[in-house]
């Protein structure tokens, strides 16, 4: 079967996968100018999981399409967004060039994207888990094989990119797996840092409702104190000399909380580079 993507009244985006960065990329695109240019087709193996997003969505230039391994999908000039899981990205046949490919897979290279789909432009993003409320961390690479103005590529990208969260571009596609340590994995982290917050005013007797309420300003503050201060000069600014935060901070130097946080990073952003050579 071959199933044709392409549109001569609007660009058409062809986002394979249906999960939850699926949703929150399309989520934030819809709610963005960027949208009006675009015609969406959700492909999936699941029929009901990708109309289930769709009513979600509840659009009426997103639609549904079911794909197997049998199915063939005509690529030719549409953007492809790939939100699947890496062992799934040859689970359909592509034939045609697309105009811009776009990946969120960790640890899936440009070299080995090009071994499925051909297009003129491939972008690999390194987004996280806040493109659920527009507010994801996104690390982007553009490669192109266009005569393309560049620029105009890189227009499109940010357009794209920034309709759920952020746009910081590379000039190497290995910062795409760095990002990792930096964006990618860091709410998982940040998450294990907030429950021991929230469990330590729990153990001083606040409630959870109180503990969690007063952590998630915490953590707001803070986002806000980091767009015009460096990390140390905040610590500085909250420490005074023998202080409660002093000693806090002397008993998580002693447990070595730096270097582990250090250390998980790492261990991700390798765990990713492994995923990239199978």
């Amino acid at each position: 079967m071959n199933l044709r993507t392409q549109s001569t009244k609007q660009a058409k985006l062809v986002c394979v996968g249906y999960g939850n960065m699926a949703r929150a990329i399309l989520e934030g695109l819809i709610k963005s100018k960027a949208f009006q240019k675009y015609e969406i087709l959700i492909v999936g193996r699941d029929l009901s999981k990708a109309k289930n997003l769709c009513d979600t969505l509840a659009h009426p230039h997103i639609k549904p399409l079911f794909a197997d391994s049998h199915t063939t999908l005509d690529i030719q000039d549409a953007e492809v967004l790939l939100c699947v899981k890496p062992h799934a990205l040859r689970a359909f046949t592509y034939i045609g060039e697309a105009h811009i490919v776009y990946s969120v897979m960790a640890g899936v290279r440009i070299a080995t994207l090009a071994e499925t789909l051909k297009a003129r432009n491939m972008v690999r993003i390194m987004p996280n888990i806040g493109a659920l409320y527009g507010k994801s961390a996104n690390c982007v690479y553009v490669q192109s094989h266009a005569d393309e103005d560049s620029k105009t590529i890189e227009s499109a990208v940010y357009r794209l990119v920034n309709s759920f969260g952020n746009c910081v571009m590379v000039s190497n596609e290995s910062l795409i797996d760095a990002s990792i340590a930096t964006s990618g994995s860091t709410p998982a982290f940040l998450a294990l840092v907030a429950q021991s917050l929230i469990d330590s005013g729990i153990y001083h007797g606040l409630n959870y409702e109180q503990s969690k309420e007063l952590v998630a300003q915490t953590f707001e503050a803070f986002a806000t104190l980091l767009q015009h201060k460096n990390p140390d000069d905040i610590k500085i600014a909250v420490t005074s000399p023998s202080g409660t935060t002093a000693r806090g901070l002397a008993t998580l130097e002693k447990c070595g909380v730096r270097g582990a946080f250090i250390e998980a990073g790492i261990t991700a952003v390798n765990r990713a580079k492994e995923l990239g050579d199978t």
